[in-house]
């Protein structure tokens, strides 16, 4: 079975200055300060520089629905197309009979001043697995594309 959930979230921000978030080395540090407390345990770089290849271990706070815990890699950042994604390459959803998971983040140009951040999860989940494709949603990705959004309406201000 395949299956994808999405979310968009729009920005009053040019889309350059999104992208040069979603797209910096610095991006896994960055994400520690952007998601709400209490939801990463644990956010680590194991491989590469913040650039494409790079490895994180992750870590969820515990109580939330499904895999905690994943290695993930950044598998393409292309800044022509405003477009990031992001492979689980160990635990996480491929523990519990996934054969893909991965988040693609897009950032669409709607004006000068204005862009849409698009944050998709695709995923693969063997058929004797259905079920648990239940625990895929946006809720993350809402999150991350808000705290994404909020850091950068700071860092345009100041």
């Amino acid at each position: 079975m395949r299956g994808h959930v999405t979310n968009e979230l729009d920005v009053d921000l040019p889309a350059d200055e999104i992208w040069a978030i979603y797209r910096s080395p610095e991006f896994p540090k960055l994400i520690l300060g952007m998601l709400p407390p209490g939801v990463l345990e644990k956010l680590e770089v194991v491989e590469g520089d913040g650039g494409a290849g790079c490895v994180l271990h992750i870590i969820l706070a515990p109580g939330f629905p499904g895999p905690c815990e994943w290695k993930e890699r950044f598998v393409e950042i292309n800044d022509e197309t405003k477009t990031k994604v992001v492979r689980q390459i160990e635990g996480g959803f491929l523990d519990i009979g996934f054969t893909l998971y991965e988040d693609v983040f897009k950032i669409i140009e709607r004006g000068p001043s204005s862009c849409t951040i698009q944050s998709s999860a695709f995923f693969e989940v063997k058929d004797e697995f259905e079920s648990k494709a239940s625990l895929i949603t946006a809720d993350t990705l809402w999150w991350m594309a808000k705290g994404v959004a909020e850091h950068a309406l700071k860092v345009h201000k100041s």
